[in-house]
Formats: C-alpha cells, sequence, structure tokens
C-alpha cells in the first residue's frame, strides 16, 4: 500500500485525500448524523402527540372529580396505604417502574414515573380512575428523550381541573 502511494503524484495524492474526506463525510452524515436527526424528531413527535392527548383527556372530564373518586362510590375515605397499594399494583399490571412513591403526613401519595412511554402513563391513570377510583390532584410530565416521558403525580390532594 505504501508503495502504491509513494508512487502517485502529488495531484493524484490530494484527489484520493479528498476523495476519502468526501467519503468519510458522507458515511458520517448518512449512517451517524442523519439517524441521530431522525430519533430526535421522532421523539419530539411523540412528546407534542402526548401532550396532545393529554388536552384532550382532561377537555373530556379525565382528570375532574365529577363523584367518580372511591370516597364517594363507596362513602368511605380512602387511606393513603390503600391508594398507595393501588398505585403499585396498577403500576406493576402496566410494567411500569415506579421510581418514587412518597406518603405525606396529610395523606397525598406522591409517585414519580421514569422513562415510559406516555400511553402506558395514561392507560395507568386511567385504569387507576376505573378500577381504584384514584385520579391525580396534580400531575407533572416531561420529555425524556427516545419517545420517553418522566412524570410526577400526587393522589389525595385537592383536584385543580
Amino acid at each position: 500500500m505504501m508503495q502504491w502511494w509513494e508512487r502517485l503524484s502529488q495531484r493524484e495524492r490530494t484527489l484520493v485525500g479528498a476523495a476519502t474526506a468526501l467519503l468519510a463525510l458522507i458515511v458520517l452524515l448518512q449512517f451517524i448524523l442523519l439517524p441521530l436527526f431522525a430519533s430526535r424528531s421522532a421523539a419530539a413527535l411523540r412528546a407534542e402527540q402526548a401532550a396532545r392527548t393529554v388536552d384532550l383527556m382532561t377537555s373530556r372530564g379525565f382528570t375532574s372529580s365529577a363523584g367518580t373518586d372511591a370516597a364517594s362510590a363507596t362513602g368511605t375515605p380512602v387511606d393513603a396505604d390503600t391508594s398507595r397499594r393501588a398505585i403499585l399494583e396498577a403500576a406493576t399490571r402496566r410494567g411500569l417502574a415506579i421510581a418514587r412513591v412518597q406518603v405525606s403526613a396529610d395523606g397525598v401519595v406522591t409517585v414519580q414515573v421514569d422513562d415510559a412511554t406516555a400511553e402506558s402513563v395514561f392507560a395507568w391513570l386511567v385504569e387507576l380512575r376505573s378500577s381504584a377510583g384514584l385520579e391525580a390532584s396534580r400531575a407533572t410530565i416531561n420529555e425524556a428523550g427516545s419517545g420517553l416521558v418522566r412524570s410526577s403525580f400526587e393522589f389525595g390532594g385537592p383536584v385543580s381541573g
């Protein structure tokens, strides 16, 4: 290989070097940068779709407590430990990994879900509402990248709608 390179004239070496640099640039663009940008835009699109789904669910009354919670259905208040167990069981059924659960002194259960799809988080919330009569009084959902979200929910506080 070295002998072949040595036999080339300066002009041929420059042309081979330029062709190599151009080939490296094409490989970099085609196989590294374009897939990276495509995955970022796809993740942003999924986050936007999740935000629209939250808006739609909110507009259709999925976050208002119009007498469908467990306390009004059974006539007895739901304690924080029962709520915590129901939240964790529903998350396990949905395949969600709960990152943190905190129960405050006034009975508010705070749950943090890291790196889950927005669809699975919304399905979990709907299941909590229908099976346990629990709904989030406060919710925060942020894009985590790669089409996943990080979310935090409070159950048991005053519902803001």
